[in-house]
């Protein structure tokens, strides 16, 4: 077994051990020892280069340090194809704590996330459509709205007022209210009247009178165009 090896070196004129292999590689890694050092082990006919075993034993290592680097940096990529924007988005929402209105918008949306139903989900528009204002040096109000699909996949369109303070100390931004405004809705339209069609000029219009009862027609007179 590796772990029962012992080795001998040969440093600068002297002959040194025995040593371990973590003894080995640790006099190699802080320099003790280096490429020119010899080792020796039972079994072995002549001194051999030190860095036949301390080189073969730091590849490997090296090898196993890329395979794990590089299957966290591919796990990394697909979560950030997969959810990227939703994380990036979902953490400006949690962390913004300028007292600006775009990080108090960005908090409007969290606060707005935080009270979905399960099975909901939103997509906010964008920063051009929402409405912010900073009436005091410590609150803000944020108008703004999004696309939510519920667990049934229904979308509607809904828009919310969000009352937020502001905590200098702690820069950031509290909830003090939430409510919806509106969800969005068709307007009604109502039917246009439909007119009737024009006589044309020269046309003859009859004419009805109602003598004793009993009802005449008269002659029809001709129009005549001005």
């Amino acid at each position: 077994m590796e772990q029962a090896e012992v080795f001998h070196i040969y440093h600068l004129g002297e002959q040194r051990g025995p040593y371990s292999v973590r003894q080995v590689n640790h006099l190699y890694r802080c320099g003790y020892i280096g490429d020119e050092t010899l080792y020796w082990r039972d079994g072995m006919e002549q001194w051999q280069p030190i860095t036949e075993i301390v080189e073969r034993r730091m590849q490997r290592k090296r090898l196993r340090r890329w395979g794990i680097t590089l299957g966290v940096t591919a796990f990394l990529a697909v979560l950030v194809f997969l959810f990227g924007p939703v994380t990036r988005d979902a953490w400006r929402e949690m962390t913004s704590g300028e007292y600006t209105a775009d990080s108090a918008w960005w908090r409007a949306r969290g606060v707005v996330r935080e009270k979905l139903s399960e099975g909901e989900r939103v997509l906010f528009e964008g920063r051009s459509n929402a409405n912010v204002e900073l009436p005091g040096r410590n609150s803000a109000t944020v108008t703004l709205a999004g696309q939510v699909t519920d667990s049934n996949n229904k979308v509607a369109r809904v828009c919310w007022s969000v009352q937020l303070q502001y905590d200098p100390e702690r820069r950031l931004w509290q909830a003090s209210a939430a409510k919806v405004i509106t969800p969005d809705a068709t307007p009604e339209t109502t039917p246009e009247p439909t007119l009737a069609p024009a006589k044309p000029a020269g046309e003859e219009l009859p004419s009805r009178i109602v003598k004793g009862g009993v009802t005449a027609s008269t002659p029809s007179k001709t129009l005549v165009p001005e």
